[in-house]
Parts: structure tokens; sequence; C-alpha cells
């Protein structure tokens, strides 16, 4: 059995999702299964931060430095403004270097770093974290196959994990990481207009979830393009066609690719500015 000791700097919503991932009885167990067994910590200036944190499974540090010393792997989870602030004076020695901050590539996180650190992991995950199921696309610079493994063994705790080249983490940013708000944003249209029909709240809610549920379905489980599945819907004449032809004409395929290319563009930005 493999022990390690995973530390992380920050206690925001993120960081408490993965969290919880990991102590679950679950990912406890099905890590146990891959011969791997991690202790936690995390940090944070502000105690209030820790009131719904399980500090029996769980060791909580004000002082970055602490944890930083106490662990072999760190994931920075604090806001790439606060980041230098959070790091300065620390020494992190040989560790492995996690980040989830958006913007900051491997280049400028290795440059925030003291120490002697060559092993550097990129992740951009997302809300849905939250029940396990986050997109965690992710690179990394220096890591064995082993450590490689560890990382990956964490990651799936939360969510599964996709490897890209670096030069594709701002296109997940907007698309996975940006994502869940574009589609949270679709679900709502959908449950106002059922409420509005006459419906009642939480009926609006299931009727659109379990029409939404059907649809994933469908696409997970067809070959072809996706398209054929909306035609599949249509009949000439119908009233399917209707809304679609709305649809059309209000350019909604080009607005959901523009809003992902705008978050794709303050990613680029933030890199730059960071």
């Amino acid at each position: 059995m493999k022990r390690y000791s995973l530390g992380i700097i920050g206690c925001g919503n993120m960081a408490k999702a993965i969290l919880r991932a990991l102590v679950s009885e679950t990912v406890v167990y099905l890590m146990k299964q891959n011969g791997i067994r991690i202790s936690l910590s995390v940090s944070d200036t502000d105690n209030e931060k820790f009131d719904d944190i399980d500090c029996r499974r769980i060791t909580t540090y004000t002082d970055n430095s602490e944890l930083v010393a106490a662990s072999e792997i760190v994931l920075l989870a604090v806001k790439p403004q606060a980041a230098q602030t959070a790091l300065d004076g620390i020494d992190f020695g040989d560790k492995i270097v996690m980040s989830i901050m958006a913007g900051v590539n491997l280049k400028r996180l290795k440059s925030m770093i003291s120490g002697a650190v060559n092993k550097f992991v990129r992740v951009m995950p997302n809300l849905n974290a939250r029940y396990g199921c986050s997109v965690n696309a992710y690179c990394c610079d220096g890591l064995s196959e082993e450590e490689e493994e560890v990382v990956l063994n964490i990651l799936g705790a939360f969510g599964r994990a996709y490897k890209v080249d670096e030069c594709f983490m701002n296109s997940v940013t907007g698309i996975s990481g940006s994502g869940p708000a574009f589609c949270f944003m679709f679900i709502d249209a959908f449950i106002q207009k059922a409420v509005s029909c006459g419906f009642g709240r939480e009926v609006s809610k299931e009727l659109v979830l379990d029409t939404l549920y059907g649809c994933l379905e469908n696409v997970r489980n067809y070959d072809g393009d996706i398209s054929e599945l909306v035609d599949s819907v249509c009949s000439k004449g119908g009233t399917t066609i209707e809304g679609v032809n709305y649809l059309k004409k209000a350019d909604f395929e080009n607005a959901v690719k523009q809003a992902i290319t705008k978050s794709e563009k303050r990613s680029e930005e933030l890199e730059k500015n960071i």
C-alpha cells in the first residue's frame, strides 16, 4: 500500500468538494484497491471555512507553510490573484504541485513556486465536482508514471480525468469549465417556461430534468450525427419543427458557440495578465 499526503491551500467551494469526495467510503475503498491511501489536510486564513470540514479525517491549518511541510502533494485552490501572497516565503522542496487556478499556465505556476520543485500538474475542473461528476482536464510536467497514476486517482475521486496538451487548456476552460453555467441557463429557461404554463415548480423541474436525462442517454448511445436526432423528433408541419426553426432563426447554435469563445478568450487574457 502506497501512502501519500495531500494538502490543499485554500478552502473554498471547489476545495471542499474535492475533500468531500476523497473522504467518501467509496473513493477510499477504490483507492485501496489500487494500492493507494491518502491522508488529507487543508489550509486557509479564515477559520470559519473549516466549519463544515470533517476534522476527524482532515487536518486543518491556518499557516500555508505548515501544510506544505506536512504534504507530499500540494493542491493550489486559491484565486490566481491571491496566489503569490499565499505562496510567498514557502519552500516547496520537491513536492508535487497541482493547481486548479484558472488562467495560470505551467510556466507561470513554476515561477510562483520556491524550492527544488520540478513536478507540476495544471487542472481545469468544474462545479460538478460537488457530485463527483467534474470534468477534470489536466496537463503535467516532470511526473513519473507512478506519480501521474496517483494524480489520476485524486482526479478520479471527484470526476473524470482527461489528459490534454496545455495548448488546449483555454478551450477546455470555455467548454467544460464554464460550460455548466450555460447548461444551467438552458435548464432554467425550460423550467421557467413550464412554470409559466401552470405547472408547479417541482413538477416543472422533474419534467425538464427527465427530458434532459433521456436526451443525454440518446446522445451517449447514438453513433451518428446529433443533427439526425434533431430531425428524428421533427415531422413536416408538426409542432417540433416550429420550435426548431425559431431557434435556427434566433441563431441559437452560434450563440452557444460564441458564449464558449468568450470564456475561452477571457481565459487567454487571464493567462497573459496574471
